[in-house]
C-alpha cells in the first residue's frame, strides 16, 4: 500500500519512511493513501438533539453553517461521530478533493491527525513539514503551523491533560517542547517508529476516508469463466448498454434544463429581494425550487404566486418578510410578513384579491409594537 502526506504550501505528496525520514516527490503515478496534514482541513462540532444517523446527516450541514469561512454546497462533510449531545465531522472544501482525485487517483484521503495514537489525559503532537499534528481525544484533533503549538496545547492544561507524547519529525522543534515543559506539562518522546506503525496501522483501517457519497471509488468486477452463453451475454450487455446511454442522454439534457431554470429563478428571487440577506428565506426558496418544480408552466407554480405577491408587497411601506412556505397539493403559498397594524394586513389582502388570488389570513398575533401575519394565497381557478 503506497502512502504519503500531502504537502500544505503547494499540494505536492511526500513519502515518510519508518525511521521518520521524508521525501519530496516529483511525481507519483500510484497514491492509495494520502494523508492530509495540512490547515485546509478541519474538524467541527454542532449540538444536534437527534441520534438517530440518518437524521444528524440531514442536519448537520445546517448546524455547521455558521462555522463555515464558505457556502456549505462548497464542503464536503464527513461525520465522525456523536459525543456528550455534539456532533462532529471533518470538513474539506470540494475543490481540494477534486484536485487531489485528479492529480494522484487515491483509494483514500484521511486527516492525518485522526490517524494518531491518543489515550485519556494524554496528548499527541506530531510535528512534520512545519505543522503540528495534535491530537488529544477520539476527535479533537487539529493541525496548526509549529510556531503555534505551545500557545494552543496550553489551553487543554485547565482540561486535565497532564501528559505530551512529542514526536518532532523535523529535529528541529526542542525549545517548543521546553515551553510545553515550564508551562507543567509531563514530555515524552517516544520512539519516532511506534508513531509511524500506528499511522499506517490506522489509515489501513480506512474508518474515516473522505472518499465517500460522490467520491465513493466503485470496485473492479469480478472476472468469470468463458462460458458457452457469453455471446449472448455480450449481446444482452451491449442492448443494456445502449438502453442506459439513451437514458444518460435524456437525464443529462433534463438535469442541463433544470439548471438553467433554478439558475433564473434565483435570479429572479433576488430581483424580487434586492436588499434581503437573511439565509432563512434564501434557503426556504431553494428548497421550494427543488420541491415543487421551479419551472412550472402553470399559474400557480411557487414562482408565479411569489413573483405577483411579492411584486406588489414591496411597494407597501413598513411591510418586512419573515418566512414563506409552499404547500404543493394545495398550490398555496403561506406568506409571514411584519406589519404596522391589522388594518395594513388586510389592505394587503385586499390588493392581492383586487389581482386575482384567493386569500386568506390565517393569523395575525401582537408581538408588542407590530403584527405578526400570516396570508395564505392561491390563485383563483
Amino acid at each position: 500500500m503506497n502512502q504519503y502526506i500531502c504537502s500544505h504550501t503547494n499540494h505536492s505528496l511526500f513519502s515518510l519512511n519508518d525511521v521518520g525520514e521524508y521525501t519530496f516527490l516529483e511525481q507519483v503515478e500510484n497514491a492509495n493513501q494520502v494523508l492530509l496534514a495540512g490547515n485546509e482541513c478541519q474538524i467541527l462540532s454542532a449540538h444536534i438533539p437527534v441520534k438517530q444517523a440518518k437524521q444528524i446527516l440531514k442536519a448537520l450541514p445546517f448546524a455547521l453553517e455558521e462555522q463555515l469561512a464558505n457556502d456549505i454546497e462548497s464542503n464536503h462533510i464527513e461525520f465522525l461521530g456523536r459525543n456528550d449531545g455534539l456532533a462532529f465531522a471533518l470538513v474539506l472544501d470540494h475543490k481540494k478533493i477534486q484536485t487531489l482525485i485528479e492529480k494522484y487517483n487515491p483509494d483514500s484521503i484521511q486527516y492525518l491527525p485522526l490517524l494518531l495514537p491518543y489515550e485519556n489525559n494524554k496528548i499527541t503532537i506530531c510535528i512534520l513539514n512545519g505543522i503540528a499534528n495534535i491530537r488529544a481525544n477520539e476527535f479533537s484533533a487539529f493541525t496548526v503551523n509549529a510556531d503555534l503549538t505551545s500557545r494552543l496545547v496550553q489551553d487543554f492544561k485547565n482540561e486535565d491533560f497532564e501528559v505530551i507524547d512529542f514526536y518532532d519529525i523535523d529535529e528541529k522543534h526542542d525549545l517548543i517542547a521546553l515551553e510545553l515543559e515550564s508551562a507543567g506539562f509531563q514530555i515524552n518522546k517516544p520512539d519516532k517508529a511506534l508513531l509511524i506503525s500506528t499511522i499506517k496501522e490506522n489509515a489501513n483501517k480506512n474508518k474515516w476516508n473522505l472518499l465517500t457519497g460522490p467520491y465513493t471509488k466503485k470496485k473492479a468486477p469480478v472476472k468469470t469463466k468463458h462460458s458457452k452463453l457469453k455471446p449472448l451475454m455480450y449481446l444482452a450487455a451491449s442492448l443494456l448498454a445502449i438502453s442506459f446511454a439513451t437514458n444518460i442522454i435524456q437525464l443529462k439534457q433534463y438535469q442541463q434544463m433544470t439548471e438553467l431554470v433554478e439558475n433564473a429563478s434565483q435570479s429572479f428571487y433576488e430581483q424580487l429581494f434586492p436588499s434581503e440577506k437573511a439565509r432563512v428565506l434564501k434557503r426556504q426558496f431553494k428548497d421550494k425550487l427543488s420541491q415543487t418544480g421551479a419551472g412550472s408552466t402553470g399559474n400557480t407554480g411557487f414562482v408565479n404566486l411569489l413573483g405577483d405577491s411579492s411584486k406588489l408587497i414591496n411597494q407597501i411601506t413598513g411591510v418586512e418578510w419573515d418566512a414563506i412556505r409552499f404547500n404543493k397539493n394545495k398550490n398555496e403559498l403561506e406568506l409571514n410578513l411584519i406589519v404596522d397594524n391589522i388594518a395594513q394586513l388586510d389592505s394587503i389582502k385586499g390588493k392581492l384579491a383586487e389581482q386575482g388570488m384567493i386569500v386568506d389570513i390565517a393569523s395575525a398575533n401582537n408581538t408588542g409594537k407590530r403584527i405578526k401575519g400570516v396570508l395564505k394565497v392561491r390563485k383563483n381557478g
